[in-house]
């Protein structure tokens, strides 16, 4: 019974996850000036923090249930992987750096940007 609704909910996400050609170029045109537009937003947020969230994946080893192949229970030790989240300081200096750049670096990409999206245009007009 499962399966009956999933199949249609399944096709209805392939099918709204389709881009036109234009939609698609459009996208991969803007996709570098986006991607330094978060990165300087990102940068920004963790220097006026002062710290940054790191995420490390720790493994535990837990007592707990197990079960045979025949399905009894019995009590085992199992090794679980848990992500663990912490504050981590920034660097002042890296992190302006670095920002410094990407101000620097985003007008160029803007500019490319609208220069491959007009080609995008040219290529794929719209119906």
């Amino acid at each position: 019974m499962r399966h009956a609704l999933a199949i249609p909910v399944l096709a209805l996400l392939m099918l709204a996850a389709c881009a036109t050609p234009r939609e698609a170029c459009l996208t991969d045109a803007a996709a570098p000036w986006r991607s330094a537009m978060r990165e300087s937003e990102r940068i920004a947020k963790d220097l006026a923090r002062g710290y940054t969230f790191e995420t490390k994946f720790e493994r535990r080893r837990v007592y707990g249930t197990c079960r045979t192949s025949e399905g009894h229970r019995y009590s085992c030790w199992d090794t679980q992987t848990e992500p663990v989240t912490r504050r981590v300081p920034v660097d002042r200096a890296a992190l302006t750096t670095r920002l410094a750049e990407l101000q620097q670096a985003l007008p160029a990409l803007r500019a490319a940007a609208n220069t491959d999206a007009a080609q995008c245009r040219a290529t794929y007009p719209e119906e």
